[in-house]
């Protein structure tokens, strides 16, 4: 574990889904006071994830109620299907309150090395693919992340891997603060989401997050016909 503490923590975790649920799961089991809020109306939501977040001590706040939720929490968890620019979001942002994606949250309890995919087409394939290869020679792994388990449900496992292999989403990409692969995969780029970003560029502003942290000791395989900015690792 990366010198996290969240126990006794009181951490709010915006949106109920899949991701939403592997971090509050992952939080409780860390000791943390945990609340769920979702915009959308409880009778909208999977009766089976909201009766498992509350049988495992989870507040869940749905609707109207988690928009204009003023309760005070030490951080929020970002889940890669709620826009920051959403009035959930808005409400943590403009109160001060951290926010981190799942991606990052998973990250902190990872003590393994990490491979990252992203891309606009073809990082679901290019994973699993990764993820096969792998284990075929002898190292052992799960395609993780965008697909299949989120990373914090990983985390929360402590199943033994060599590796993580985990496709990553501009989405998940977008509150990342410490986030660092060993190795960074960037496939291809093309306009997309931009019901979500602004622009074009804010979309590849996001993806291009991947690298942020990654060192001289780490590595990013790029498609060579792209230019990335020049602060990006050395081992390109």
């Amino acid at each position: 574990m990366k010198n996290v503490r969240y126990k006794n923590q009181n951490i709010a975790v915006l949106g109920a889904g899949l991701s939403g649920s592997a971090a509050a799961f992952l939080l409780r089991s860390e000791g943390a006071r945990v609340t769920v809020l979702d915009s959308a109306e409880e009778k909208n939501l999977l009766k089976s994830t909201i009766g498992n977040l509350r049988a495992q001590g989870v507040h869940v706040i749905c609707g109207a109620a988690a928009d204009e939720n003023s309760s005070a929490y030490d951080m929020a968890i970002l889940s890669p299907g709620i826009d920051p620019a959403s009035p959930l979001a808005r409400n943590f942002l403009s109160r001060g309150i951290e926010i981190i994606s799942e991606l990052e949250l998973g990250w902190q309890f990872c003590e393994i090395p990490i491979i990252a995919v992203t891309g606009t087409n073809g990082k679901t394939t290019t994973t699993e693919l990764l993820a096969q290869m792998l284990n075929a020679c002898g190292q052992r792994t799960i395609a993780c992340g965008n697909i299949g388990k989120p990373h914090s449900e990983v985390a929360r496992e402590k199943q033994s891997f060599n590796v993580l292999t985990v496709e990553v989403s501009s989405l998940q990409l977008e509150a990342v603060r410490t986030f660092r692969p060993s190795i960074s995969l960037w496939l291809n780029f093309a306009p997309d989401h931009l019901d979500r970003y602004r622009s074009v560029a804010d979309y590849r502003a996001a993806k291009l997050r991947i690298f942020e942290n990654q060192t001289d000791t780490d590595v990013a395989v790029v498609n060579a016909i792209e230019k990335f900015p020049a602060n990006r690792p050395g081992k390109i």
